[in-house]
């Protein structure tokens, strides 16, 4: 008599520990011991989890339904799986430790796409691993590559994942884009006299490093060219067979170099991004990547001046120029032989001295450009002048150039965590000119080259001399009319000959103007006095400093992609196009604009655009103007052709700048 409205009967011939289950078929232990169950009105869920928990197995019982009330007493586990599942229309099987059991109705058949000759072995592996299980439907179609399998949703469902063909690498390849804020994409060439520097973008530095094999250099002999065209022909014929062959024959191991082999790194130059063709798997690892080399730098403007002045008026400054090379102070030594590099503490005081040598005669300023780039980018300026040489020969006539004038090539880098900002210097000055000989055909070339490193402090200037200019000639003194006598007109004539010995210095001051992350300081010094005047409508220095920051805070706030708290967008305002003018071969897009509105000043944000076939630059000065406050643009300041950028002008508020209605006054005179 039972008790208990659920007992479990066991008729054990041997007692053991049931280990896990790891195949399809039946265990041996399932079929060595009897199996009772005594239910009333007990679901068969419940029933169904105590059998699984009597050997030690999982379950997955979902979609189960249905109540047992009976006493079922079986010879083996499996006859008492298999009375229970005839009564309440369910399948079952036993996979790795786990019994699923489903509803009949839940029966699927599904065709499986395989290699041809891949069904007897996939039905052999799946028969090892104790999946495959006779109860339910297995066909091949070995002509079509094709498995067809029926059974419960389950079981067919791990039979799929085990029969899945494998995909290619190349077949997995997708493209990622991966958009730049600071670094350039594409690479940036320098014409430089007769050779070009290149300075390489992002998307050659990855391609360079995820390259397997390193490509070797174009050579630069005919001869050699056409030995490589050869080369290159035969390695393609070579290509093409092996590529046919392979078709032909099973691939072989190595699937890493060959998917390698199609990854692509393109420059997309009109948005600034990356495009990289590969396993969408490693886009975390070139998303990394891409982050390290996408780094803000500083901008450096770089303020030279080219000096001649006499070498009879060096000696006389010595005493004014302080220079120092170490911790010795030392003065000019440009005539003595020494050091021909100083460091000018005082820049002011000194160029008023070079001003006044200059209204004098005996000093001359031949050019003072300033130029404005990134820190371990080359700064080039480059005045010169090229002659070109005929050589002739037997039915043959070349041209050569010849190039002589000034050169001066500089290459900025910030040292950090100095105080006050410290640069180094790594400057290449070529100084030449071209003399015409006698024979006034073949030009002679004289040149001179100085290529040093320095470290000097911002606000400081660097002194590079030790460049003598010689020149010498007649010079005829005349009496007007007198001197122009024929016969007598000697006598009113005096010729003397002039030495001219000039030194010429090459003075270089750098200075930090700003940097990539923080905009604001990408304010044109220009128009920083305008800035202040429009400020200081609004009150003390204190508060026109404030709103200085306001303006400076906005520019980076909208160039990070941020809306400021106090700044409202708006949905007109002032085009770009009337507040700056482009050059030609750039363009303003009139259809892309947005307008912000803030309290004392709005700002601007146009595109522009690269329209021609060679590099641009874009002057922030073209948007000076009556209502202008700052300029600014990302995330270049150089478009290559098609490239464009975003142009932010921060203006006088309409409201700041409207002029008030002047009182009106009414006639008494009668109407």
């Amino acid at each position: 008599m039972f008790k208990q409205c659920l007992k479990r009967f066991f008729w054990i011939s041997v007692l053991c520990v049931q280990a896990e289950v790891a195949t399809a078929g039946v265990p041996e232990e399932w079929r060595q011991s009897a199996y009772a169950y005594e239910a009333s009105q007990t679901p068969l869920t419940t029933v169904l989890s105590d059998f699984a928990s009597s050997y030690g197995v999982g379950i997955d019982s979902r979609g189960i339904t249905g109540v047992v009330d009976a006493k079922i007493r079986a010879g083996n586990a499996q006859e008492f799986l298999d009375r229970l599942a005839l009564e309440h229309q369910f399948q079952w099987f036993l996979y790795n430790g786990k019994l699923y059991v489903s509803p009949q109705s839940s029966q699927v058949s599904q065709r499986l796409e395989v290699s041809a000759d891949a069904a007897p072995d996939l039905k052999q592996a799946l028969t090892d691993i104790g999946l495959l299980d006779k109860r339910f439907g297995w066909g091949e179609l070995p002509d079509e590559g094709v498995v067809l399998v029926s059974g419960p949703a389950r079981y067919v469902e791990l039979i799929r994942g085990f029969s899945k063909e494998k995909v290619k690498a190349q077949d997995k390849h997708q493209v990622m884009m991966f958009s730049l804020r600071y670094a350039a994409v594409a690479d940036r060439e320098i014409q430089y006299r007769e050779q070009s520097i290149t300075i390489p973008g992002v998307a050659t530095l990855l391609d360079g490093l995820l390259e397997s094999q390193r490509r070797p250099p174009l050579p630069q002999d005919p001869a050699a060219n056409i030995r490589a065209m050869q080369d290159m022909a035969e390695m393609g014929q070579s290509k093409i067979m092996n590529l046919a062959s392979s078709r032909k024959a099973t691939p072989a191991r190595g699937g890493e170099s060959k998917s390698n082999s199609n990854r692509r790194v393109v420059a997309d130059v009109r948005n600034n991004a990356v495009l990289i063709y590969d396993d969408p798997e490693k886009r975390d690892t070139y998303q990394q990547l891409v982050q390290q080399l996408d780094q803000p730098s500083n901008l450096v403007e770089i303020d030279a001046v080219i000096l001649d002045i006499d070498r009879s008026q060096l000696s006389s400054l010595e005493s004014r120029w302080s220079a120092r090379a170490g911790s010795v102070n030392f003065g000019s030594s440009l005539l003595t032989g020494g050091s021909s590099t100083l460091f000018i503490n005082d820049f002011d005081r000194f160029f008023a001295d070079i001003q006044a040598l200059e209204g004098q005669g005996v000093a001359s300023v031949i050019a003072r450009p300033s130029v404005l780039t990134l820190e371990n980018q080359p700064a080039v300026i480059d005045f010169s002048r090229t002659a070109y040489i005929t050589t002739t020969g037997e039915r043959v006539a070349n041209v050569q150039p010849v190039t002589a004038g000034t050169s001066l090539r500089v290459i900025p880098r910030t040292i950090a965590g100095e105080q006050p900002n410290r640069f180094q210097l790594i400057v290449d000055i070529e100084d030449g000119q071209l003399e015409r000989t006698r024979d006034n055909d073949t030009p002679d070339v004289k040149r001179g080259t100085v290529s040093t490193q320095a470290v000097i402090g911002e606000n400081r200037s660097l002194v590079i001399g030790g460049f003598h200019v010689d020149e010498s000639g007649e010079r005829q003194d005349k009496v007007p009319i007198l001197g122009s006598l024929p016969v007598i007109g000697a006598l009113f004539t005096s010729k003397r000959h002039e030495v001219s010995r000039r030194e010429r210095l090459f003075i270089l001051t750098p200075r930090l103007v700003g940097d990539q992350l923080d905009p604001s300081r990408y304010i044109a010094r220009e128009n920083r006095p305008q800035l202040d005047r429009a400020l200081a409508l609004s009150g003390s220095p204190s508060t026109r400093q404030q709103k200085r920051d306001l303006v400076g805070k906005t520019f980076s706030e909208l160039a990070n992609g941020r809306l400021p708290p106090d700044v409202k967008e708006s949905s007109s305002g002032v085009a770009l196009k009337d507040l700056c003018r482009v050059d030609q071969g750039l363009s303003i897009d009139a259809s892309r604009g947005q307008w912000f509105r803030g309290d004392t000043f709005d700002v601007t944000v146009g595109v522009v655009r690269n329209d021609s076939a060679r590099a641009k630059a874009f002057s922030l000065a073209s948007c000076a103007g009556a209502r202008t406050l700052a300029v600014t643009m990302l995330p270049v300041t150089e478009l290559q052709p098609g490239q464009s950028t975003e142009v932010f002008v921060a203006t006088r508020s309409a409201a700041a700048t409207a002029v008030p209605a002047a009182p009106v006054r009414v006639s008494i005179l009668p109407p």
